[in-house]
């Protein structure tokens, strides 16, 4: 059973000023502040802050110091209290993370000067101490309410999958495809509960890793971070080929590949932006991508004849064309419920972490909905000419008022814009930790100059990284079935059963383990099998 948790009712909030090396803690906390203070805690302020603590969580940054205070890698915990005000300060600006150097995890806060400062910019991290297991350690203090956990929740669920989802339908056909995206946002929806559950036996775990280290040690942790930084890089380039594949559908005289080197000089300056800056862009990323799911229906009901038309179905297949069909739509119908790697964050940074199933509850029927609706207009509209992208279907289709082609084109290449710089900061920052170039401020004279320029090369090294492989790899929907196929399989289904079974041990009901197991073993089947599909064919 989780161990109850005593309050100490003790806040530190980490300020947004920053100082060059250390991190300077006051006593006093937002929460504690009267309501009106901060006009309420569902206000469009708070929204914001929430949201930006959000994105914040969905960087990987390299972990400096010491390990993390109350986690440490042989398993001891030790009592903050005990530590002088100066080594107090070190622990708590390294309070979200733990390992050694080469290791990177979710949600960090760190003491050195622009990684600290790209996070409070935005918002406090306020931390409380708690006792647990006859220690008393210092963990978050949740801010978000249910509400705002309920809208970052689906903005990390709905991104650009769902529009790879009409052509994974028609690849699965009616009877087949309809069940099997059913049936992936139920089991998803479950290992996310099962994630939940394993949080709340230890207060000190925050973040998705934390419970790989847990189960597997560091070794598991090191795997995470592999995980994490490949289905960045997935990310990022299927945003460049969206990007690209959306112009060349308007302007079909320019090759495609113009369009991606284009993309490299168009989202290469905001790399350099500061987090906050990023969080509040990619907030038109996904009201774009909402915007291009509410046209393409309305664009359904102004076009009479098909193909292209809500009001004239196309011709549909109820089930696989081909046997390749059916293994290529495994990944692409798994891709859109690929956001289990935040959720522990979520959960943690929530000011009533009892209320997170209910959260997941609104949040899986808000994205199965969408999602859903997505895959069933899409494929009435083009049935079996639907191209790898709806939107890609819509632009090369002819019949459509002016005005729709124009402003899907639009919202395609805001996407990449808001979405791609936050991609690609996490992998810079690996490369920036492997390097040694977290602070330059106190350098001078060559070594200055040489380490600003290396800094500014990295970064366009990424995004070039990017649009490499976009070419190379041009296909959305085999980029979209590889990353469902292999990387949600596993970071959805797999390691959140095998967490439970680990750390849930004492608890779990034999049902629960049958189910857990063969819930791990069908995951492996299909993953191994929408993997080679989505290499092969």
């Amino acid at each position: 059973m989780p161990m109850p948790i005593q309050n100490q009712e003790s806040y530190i909030s980490i300020p947004v000023a920053r100082t060059p090396h250390s991190v300077r803690i006051r006593r006093d906390s937002v929460l504690n502040n009267p309501i009106g203070s901060f006009k309420g805690v569902n206000s469009l302020g708070r929204f914001a802050s929430s949201f930006s603590r959000a994105q914040s969580f969905r960087t990987i940054e390299p972990i400096h110091g010491n390990p993390r205070s109350y986690f440490k890698d042989d398993d001891e915990l030790y009592d903050p209290d005990t530590l002088a005000p100066s080594q107090q300060g070190d622990r708590l600006s390294t309070v979200l993370q733990r390992g050694t150097p080469s290791v990177y995890s979710y949600g960090a806060v760190q003491d050195h000067d622009s990684s600290f400062a790209d996070f409070t910019e935005s918002t406090p991290l306020v931390l409380k101490k708690v006792e647990t297991k006859g220690k008393v350690v210092t963990v978050i203090a949740g801010q978000s309410t249910a509400p705002q956990t309920i809208f970052n929740s689906v903005n990390v669920l709905i991104g650009i999958g769902l529009l790879a989802l009409p052509l994974g339908l028609r690849h699965a056909g009616w009877v087949i495809g309809v069940p099997a995206l059913s049936l992936c946002a139920l089991l998803t929806f479950y290992s996310a509960d099962l994630l939940s559950k394993c949080m709340d036996t230890d207060p000190t775990l925050m973040t998705y890793s934390d419970l790989a280290y847990v189960t597997f040690g560091p070794k598991g942790r090191s795997l995470i971070s592999l995980l994490f930084s490949l289905d960045l890089l997935a990310s990022g380039v299927s945003l460049i080929v969206l990007f690209a594949d959306s112009l060349n559908a308007l302007i079909p005289s320019i090759p495609i590949n113009h369009f991606k080197i284009l993309a490299f000089f168009l989202l290469s300056p905001p790399s350099f932006l500061p987090l906050n800056v990023l969080s509040l862009i990619s907030l038109f990323g996904i009201t774009s991508t909402i915007s291009v799911v509410v046209i393409i229906f309305i664009s359904g009901f102004l076009k009479a004849d098909s193909p292209g038309s809500l009001i004239q179905f196309a011709p549909t297949n109820l089930y696989p064309e081909t046997f390749a069909d059916g293994l290529i739509a495994i990944g692409i119908l798994m891709a859109p419920f690929g956001g289990h790697a935040i959720f522990p964050n979520l959960k943690v940074d929530m000011r009533h972490p009892h209320k997170f199933q209910d959260c997941l509850i609104t949040t899986y029927g808000v994205t199965y909905l969408t999602d859903m609706s997505m895959a069933v207009i899409g494929f009435l509209m083009f049935g079996g000419n639907v191209k790898e992208e709806i939107t890609k279907s819509v632009l090369l289709t002819t019949g459509y008022p002016k005005w729709t082609y124009i402003v899907i084109c639009s919202l395609m290449a805001i996407v990449p814009f808001s979405k791609t710089p936050l991609n690609a900061r996490p992998i810079i920052a690996i490369f920036d930790h492997m390097f040694n170039l977290q602070e330059i401020s106190n350098l001078t004279g060559v070594k200055y100059y040489f380490n600003s320029g290396l800094k500014i090369f990295i970064r366009f090294m990424v995004n070039a990284m990017f649009v490499f492989v976009a070419i190379l790899f041009p296909e959305f929907d085999k980029i979209i079935a590889f990353m469902g196929a292999g990387l949600c399989f596993l970071l959805c289904l797999i390691l959140p059963a095998s967490f439970y079974l680990s750390i849930c041990r004492d608890t779990v009901s034999q049902r629960e383990k049958i189910f857990c197991h063969c819930l791990i073993v069908f995951s492996a089947i299909l993953s191994i099998v929408g993997i080679g599909a989505a290499i092969i064919y």
